[in-house]
């Protein structure tokens, strides 16, 4: 049987800032349940399936897996380092096929392409999306592509791709909260919150994968 990480006692900074990242878990769960209701209320479209995958994609799926690696996290605090990390792999994996998937049909239905902030900034994280699952491929043997690259630029590499990926797509459902769609479920003030809600997972979500990529960078910069 694995044995179970033993927890050092925490700071009352750490205390503070997983108060905030357990936050965040909840202010992911009202878009999201809010994207979903607003989905039934309207029913069946391609642009309900666009927006409810891709909010359910990046929003719930990536920032969850995002989250499953960070300390204090409430739903994998008590969860070994290893089933952390298949965790993240499966959030991230299904994640990104549902981003993928409501991107496509958008795209499919529509004549004219990436006339908006929104689409471009989807368009970006797409094309930052692939080269990530190429490379968290690549990632998962590092150990046998040493001789080739050390295990610490794949890493750092992948971080740093995740990390842009993610902030990109969100940034796109930032300014999708403006479309007719959200606006026909949502009154002003609900449109306001869920762009605020939206900018509070960013920076929540993303400190975790900031302070590895630094770890990461200084071991880099250490051991040249």
């Amino acid at each position: 049987m694995e044995k179970i990480e033993e927890k050092k006692p925490v700071s009352a900074g750490e205390v503070c800032w997983n108060l905030f990242n357990n936050l965040n878990h909840i202010l992911v769960g009202f878009v999201c349940i809010y994207i979903t209701y607003g989905a039934f209320k309207t029913g069946y479209s391609i642009l309900t399936l666009h927006t409810i995958l891709c909010t359910l994609g990046y929003q719930l799926l990536m920032a969850e897996g995002i989250l499953a690696l960070a300390p204090g996290s409430v739903w994998s605090y008590f969860f070994t380092r290893k089933t952390k990390t298949i965790l993240h792999w499966i959030l991230q994996a299904i994640g990104a096929l549902f981003a993928l998937v409501g991107m496509i049909v958008e795209y499919r239905n529509r004549g004219r392409h990436f006339g908006s902030l929104h689409a471009k900034l989807g368009l970006a994280s797409g094309v930052f999306l692939i080269v990530t699952l190429v490379n968290g491929i690549t990632n998962l043997y590092a150990k046998e592509m040493s001789r080739f690259i050390r295990p610490v630029f794949q890493r750092f590499f992948h971080n740093l791709m995740a990390l842009a990926t993610f902030v990109l797509g969100m940034a796109s459902l930032y300014y999708g909260y403006e479309k007719r769609w959200v606006r026909s479920i949502a009154s002003d003030e609900i449109c306001w919150m869920l762009k605020i809600f939206g900018i509070f997972t960013i920076i929540f979500s993303s400190v975790a994968a900031v302070r590895n990529g630094y770890e990461q960078l200084r071991n880099i910069v250490h051991r040249d």
